[in-house]
């Protein structure tokens, strides 16, 4: 019966939360965009504020990440004391016409310059056979080629807008930024473009495209979380199961190593929750940190997520979108483990 009033509650209170959220309304590139943004009532009197962005995957939704993919993020801004600010990729609606009826998938995603492209230096970011994604509209006349599967819109530009409009409204203290998957990708992104702005970054089973992978342009923290079962964006095979190539972890975290003159690498094994090993280096330039995390147990997913439900939906705060309402997952453990990593860092 405890079991059950727990469970209750956990699902009362997200409610709760998920309804404060606000959505806001701006203009980037002749184009209207949105994100959505969670401040605890405790911060509303402070004078300065951290800032986490959280960025959904493809096919996501900001409500779906907050909601599904991380079990009730908001909960997470209430307990470590930040404002939460979930930007929304850019979407268009397939058009299928079937037996006499017409549909419309829903497509959103991030443009982290390496899904919108088909040519490396090296040759092609998928195979011959590869599955065949819907293409943007905003990708026509950009020679995007057969394996783009993103937006090829200016989506960084976008979200350095979002911040830029937060920190005019709060006095914000540090900026971390963490994604999932094609959210991963385009905070990898973010973090090569603007070093300077992040305390930290965390990117979540996103690695980019072969052959297309950036370095920084200055000192960065930066964790890259994979799952070793992860056949999505696989963490060392380079090719995933629709036959897209990635690139492996080892290789970005080596690069990121030497770009930041790194000396001194420790390996650390948990096995509270799951199996997972971090290899941390450290004295490296600036006293950053670059962090490697693989989950032995788990594919591509949100750590201490076990719902199927993977934030491919929306809440009323995003009602105009059609798509799944989302369900509420509860996250019992993944939310706490990573963001303490990230805050270490300060």
């Amino acid at each position: 019966m405890k079991l059950y009033l727990l469970i209750a509650l956990s699902f009362f209170f997200n409610l709760v939360i998920g309804s404060e959220m606000s959505r806001i309304n701006i203009t980037f590139e002749d184009e209207q965009r949105h994100y959505l943004v969670y401040v605890p009532d405790h911060l509303k009197n402070n004078k300065t504020k951290n800032l986490v962005i959280g960025i959904h995957g493809y096919t996501g939704s900001a409500s779906g990440f907050e909601k599904e993919t991380t079990g009730g993020f908001n909960k997470s801004a209430n307990k470590y004391n930040f404002i939460a600010v979930y930007p929304q990729g850019s979407v268009f609606y397939e058009k299928k016409f079937s037996k006499g009826v017409v549909t419309k998938n829903y497509v959103s995603s991030w443009n982290d310059l390496t899904a919108s492209k088909t040519q490396t230096p090296n040759g092609e970011t998928c195979a011959v056979d590869a599955v065949v994604y819907p293409k943007y509209p905003n990708c026509l006349g950009k020679d995007a080629g057969r394996c783009a599967w993103s937006s090829c819109g200016n989506d960084i530009g976008f979200i350095k807008k979002v911040i830029d409009d937060v920190s005019s409204q709060y006095a914000i203290n540090n900026i971390y930024i963490l994604g999932m998957s094609n959210g991963g990708k385009i905070a990898h992104a973010l973090a090569c473009q603007f070093p300077d702005l992040f305390s930290g970054v965390i990117n979540v089973a996103g690695s980019p495209q072969l052959g297309l992978g950036c370095k920084p342009k200055g000192p960065i923290n930066y964790i890259i979380y994979a799952g070793l079962k992860d056949y999505v964006v696989p963490p060392f095979d380079i090719v995933s199961f629709d036959k897209y190539f990635y690139t492996p972890i080892d290789e970005i975290v080596a690069d990121w190593k030497v770009q930041f003159e790194c000396s001194s690498t420790k390996l650390v094994t948990y096995n509270e929750f799951d199996n997972i090993e971090e290899e941390i280096h450290s004295d490296c330039t600036n006293d950053v940190k670059i962090i490697r995390i693989l989950n032995k147990d788990r594919g591509h997913t949100w750590p201490g997520i076990t719902s199927t439900s993977a934030g491919y939906c929306s809440s009323s705060d995003q009602d105009d979108l059609e798509i799944d309402e989302c369900d509420n997952n509860i996250n019992t453990w993944g939310n706490d483990y990573l963001l303490e990593k990230l805050f270490s860092f300060d």
